[in-house]
């Protein structure tokens, strides 16, 4: 399986300076612009990842890893940015363009991580892409939002200790269609099915139990996280904002995770965090079943979108 990395960026200096601090690393390949970063792919991929500047003549970084998931879906993208590009970078990871954003200047350590989770993601997914299809067919319940009528983890029972979502629609019930400051967020843990299916369920249940711990510090100290869904963890939160600012809030939770070092089989394993996520306004349904049908048809836009960028 492959582990090269190519960087672009148009910045000669740059690039070498990127040859020579990671070559005892990885193997690394560069392009000089959005362009030939994309004829590099072509000619010499597969990458298992693609590191590109936001700042491009031409073809900015968002654009050309745009480009990239069309053209090599599998490439793990990252995005090199300054402080002045976040907005950028942050709407590039709402559209799934971008696996993780790194600020500049990147210190190596910081980098070399970055990568190295990279090259993990991509080999994960290769390794569980029969899952995956099986997991997309319609009669498999986890592929979707809402959680079996009787599951194990409700009533603070599963591994994480969070309440489950019999607790959750004893909340919601009556904010629904009246509450105008309260939203749902529910988050779908690509990883953990992969997890489960590589290294086995214990793994499986460390790897939800730090993502729970992560949301949990992540959220304010009145918010309310459940263990919605197999795959799913769904929080409460209750905010005299618009939107639009809580789409921003959602996005730098969900684009920044912390990354894992699991213990399996007595050996240390760095395994990436990736978080999918979408949130309703409770004020906008009159009944639960309403809203989680509105967070199915997100979702299943989402995974035709992704097998149409496949084909």
């Amino acid at each position: 399986m492959t582990g090269k990395v190519l960087f672009v960026d148009d910045e000669p200096l740059v690039l070498d300076a990127l040859r020579r601090m990671l070559h005892d690393k990885f193997h690394i390949c560069t392009a000089s612009s959005g362009e030939k970063g994309l004829a590099a792919v072509k000619q010499d991929g597969p990458f298992a990842v693609v590191v590109s500047d936001m700042r491009m003549p031409g073809m900015n970084g968002a654009e050309f890893l745009a480009q990239i998931r069309k053209d090599a879906p599998d490439t793990v993208r990252m995005l090199l940015t300054g402080f002045t590009d976040l907005d950028a970078a942050i709407a590039a990871v709402n559209e799934g363009n971008i696996f993780k954003f790194l600020t500049k200047p990147c210190r190596k350590d910081d980098l070399v991580h970055a990568v190295s989770l990279g090259i993990e993601q991509y080999r994960s997914a290769h390794a569980g892409k029969e899952p995956a299809k099986k997991a997309a067919a319609p009669e498999h319940a986890a592929s979707g939002w809402e959680p079996p009528a009787k599951c194990e983890w409700d009533n603070c029972q599963g591994p994480t200790g969070l309440p489950g979502p019999t607790q959750a629609r004893e909340l919601l019930t009556p904010l629904l269609g009246a509450d105008h400051q309260t939203y749902v967020i529910l988050f779908r843990l690509t990883m953990l099915e992969t997890v489960e299916e590589r290294y086995g369920e214990e793994a499986g249940a460390d790897y939800l139990i730090n993502v729970a711990q992560y949301l949990t510090q992540s959220l304010r100290s009145d918010d309310r996280l459940f263990h919605w869904g197999r795959y799913s963890l769904m929080a409460v939160i209750r905010r005299a904002v618009s939107a639009v600012a809580v789409r921003m809030e959602v996005a730098r939770m969900t684009m920044t995770p912390t990354d894992q070092v699991l213990e399996i089989r007595g050996r240390s394993t760095m395994v990436a965090t990736k978080i999918e996520s979408d949130f309703k306004a409770v004020s906008q349904f009159s009944g639960l079943e309403e809203m989680m049908a509105a967070f199915d048809a997100g979702l299943s836009e989402k995974s035709e979108a992704a097998a149409a960028q496949t084909r």
